[in-house]
């Protein structure tokens, strides 16, 4: 690659202190390393900062950046967009973890194929630190109209080339519980094609007591976008809602056979 563009890499963090030292040094080990990395604090009362703090010591690329005002990982998200410096953009969320190859690769996929909104496939890890034999992701690409009646984007996995984002799309912060899969919907909606690097470069580790655990809150959220921030009929918001939650159960499906056999310790 001729040119080295910069990523910036936006982190939420709010007591974080079991795993967010873990999800750094994943950074770290990056084999690409022109990046900035945005630790965003919605001041944490545990260790979290004085971990951060330390690392940011020994490297200049990371930033702790205070975020009183914290309402949740969206907010976080967006205030550190306003200040990225990067031609790219990286998500990692506190408690997730990355390949060493996951930059080079991801971002020399969307170089080379002109792309300006990419995602990778993941493994889980479990409370009992074992990893899932096998990944997830979603499909090789994805348009508005078909991601409606889909999933297969997790957050730690995706990189946008920034004039993805704008006024609009920050503005839906606070609208709904899960502003990630609306931020990628509305992405979408802009014209622009989500495509899968179907490569497992990402592992995003299943904590107790995450938001995306909740699981009615995330519902009543998928409804609450299609209807309000995205504006869909009833009738075209039912079969698309339908669609999406058969597609997510034969997803998981097929993921918990994959994994009924021997599961390797992380």
């Amino acid at each position: 690659m001729r040119s080295r563009p910069m990523i910036s890499i936006i982190t939420p963090s709010y007591f974080s202190e079991n795993h967010i030292e873990d999800c750094i040094l994943s950074v770290l080990k990056q084999t690409y390393d022109n990046w900035e990395m945005f630790i965003v604090d919605g001041e944490s009362r545990d260790s979290t900062v004085q971990i951060v703090e330390k690392y940011a010591r020994y490297d200049s690329r990371i930033k702790l950046i205070n975020n009183p005002n914290d309402n949740g990982p969206a907010h976080a998200r967006a205030h550190g967009l306003k200040i990225a410096n990067g031609d790219y953009l990286a998500f990692i969320d506190s408690d997730d973890l990355w390949l060493p190859e996951k930059l080079e690769l991801q971002l020399n996929f969307m170089v080379e194929n002109r792309y300006s909104f990419t995602f990778t496939r993941y493994k889980k890890l479990f409370k009992d630190r074992t990893v899932s034999k096998a990944s997830m992701g979603g499909y090789a690409s994805n348009t508005y109209s078909q991601y409606l009646r889909r999933r297969g984007i997790c957050n730690s996995t995706v990189m946008l080339k920034k004039d993805c984002v704008n006024n609009d799309l920050l503005a839906t912060v606070g609208k709904s519980h899960g502003e990630d899969m609306l931020w990628w919907l509305l992405i979408m909606k802009n014209g622009h094609t989500a495509f899968a690097l179907q490569k497992t470069l990402s592992v995003y580790r299943l904590v107790d007591g995450s938001l995306s655990s909740n699981v009615m809150d995330h519902q009543l959220s998928v409804w609450h976008s299609y209807r309000n921030e995205l504006g869909l009929s009833l009738m075209s918001a039912g079969y698309n809602y339908i669609l999406y939650i058969l597609d997510v159960a034969f997803r998981r499906f097929k993921f918990r056979i994959s994994n009924l056999d021997i599961i390797r310790k992380s």
